[in-house]
């Protein structure tokens, strides 16, 4: 059993003969002028013989009719959304109330939210940070609407694979963070305790690695470049190798450290004992090399290891009266490099703890083509004069994503 292949527009595969097709969920109406239908003549049918059509309607042909484009309420803003129609009758057909539907570009949430509404579970991706900010919020609505707030369609998971946050990683326990830096790096943390002494937490390919502190305004020092290189000195590799390199790895360098680095590299050239140290930073191009270095011209694997930090988000507002206010965080800062702002939503009853972006104030875009920015200035009627808890949430395009909160009044 299988939908009618005569475009095949929609492609369904299986692993095997085993697989899902609920044919009653295939089937729509018959249209309104379907009659009766008297055959004459035919090798499989009784000639003269009167034909009803069967009143659970007719397995829909390779053209699907009456799924209409989201429109009014239902568009959501995201440029490649697609009517929930279309996903159900899909998603019905295909699996069991129960069974797991997947979806890896899912971009802004149409296959959760049907999955979600027809009883499914659902694992879904996109490398948009954006996207799965859509989704969640939509699903969260989806749910509300339906009055499910406390039921198990809400208890669902979002991950971030890949980008990680600073401000989350700077809070982390030194040994933590050291030893994450080092996975991230592709590097193999040495057993010893490096609290006790050691300036020497890892290697990578033969190379003795540094890691510095996980404060975001933390700086290897003038001290940290000399400790660490008298420490590879004292390394075997060192004696017996003819090992001359080691790696620093930390959020940032003063001035002094890198003029000491410096000046063990100038010694290359007038001592066979010198030490050449590089200094990356977290989160530069050159400490993702590794992953970098596998993008092709079909896979970019350049966001797959991603440190942000989240913008500095400024919002101003003037109250107009009658109940509405004016709002404008067009004085967002966007801290990531490269990063534009792309996304700002709003939620005009803020609860305190968990942000819901209020309807139609999520994705609002405005101007054309590739000068298309999102909307940050919005008007906002309230039910009346007083005091309001309001949240803007800002997201860039690089994953940063950072919160504005106050307590404004209407009039």
């Amino acid at each position: 059993m299988d939908f009618p292949r005569k475009h095949d527009t929609i492609l369904r595969y299986s692993k095997g003969n085993r697989y899902v097709f609920v044919k009653s969920e295939a089937r729509v109406p018959y249209d309104s002028d379907y009659k009766a239908t008297v055959f004459a003549g035919d090798d499989t049918r009784a000639p003269g013989r009167t034909y009803t059509p069967d009143p659970s309607g007719k397995v829909v042909e390779d053209w699907w009719r009456n799924i209409p484009r989201p429109y009014g309420k239902d568009v959501i803003g995201y440029p490649t959304q697609k009517p929930e129609l279309l996903l159900e009758r899909i998603i019905k057909t295909s699996s069991n109330e129960g069974d797991v539907v997947a979806d890896f570009f899912v971009g802004g949430g149409t296959t959760a939210v049907v999955a979600q509404r027809t009883g499914r579970r659902f694992i879904v991706g996109d490398q948009s940070r954006v996207a799965i900010a859509v989704t969640a919020e939509r699903l969260k609505q989806s749910a509300t609407m339906r009055g499910l707030r406390d039921a198990a369609y809400l208890d669902f998971v979002v991950e971030q694979w890949g980008i990680y946050e600073a401000e989350r990683l700077s809070a982390m326990p030194a040994g933590q963070f050291r030893d994450f830096v080092l996975r991230a790096y592709g590097a193999t943390r040495i057993d010893n305790d490096a609290d006790a002494g050691s300036y020497i937490h890892g290697w990578r390919n033969r190379l003795p690695i540094w890691v510095g502190a996980p404060g975001l305004a933390s700086q290897a020092t003038s001290e940290d470049v000399l400790i660490f290189a008298n420490t590879i000195r004292q390394t075997t590799e060192y004696r017996q190798a003819d090992l001359r390199n080691g790696i620093m790895l930390a959020w940032g360098f003063r001035q002094d450290a890198r003029e000491a680095a410096e000046e063990l590299r100038l010694q290359e050239h007038i001592d066979v004992n010198f030490v050449r140290l590089s200094q990356i930073r977290i989160g530069d191009s050159d400490f993702r090399e590794h992953i970098v270095g596998r993008s092709t011209d079909r896979a970019d694997y350049s966001e797959f290891l991603t440190f942000v930090q989240p913008p500095v988000v400024n919002v101003g507002y003037r109250a107009l009266g009658g109940g509405s206010v004016t709002f404008d965080a067009g004085d967002t800062a966007v801290v990531n490099l490269g990063a534009d702002l792309i996304n700002v939503q709003w939620d005009f009853n803020y609860n305190g703890r968990r942000f819901e972006a209020s309807q139609g104030y999520s994705f609002q875009r405005q101007g054309n083509g590739k000068n298309r920015k999102p909307v940050t200035q919005v008007t906002h009627k309230f039910d009346g004069p007083g005091r309001y808890n309001v949240a803007c949430r800002v997201q860039d395009s690089r994953g940063g994503e950072g919160m504005w909160t106050g307590v404004v009044e209407a009039r």
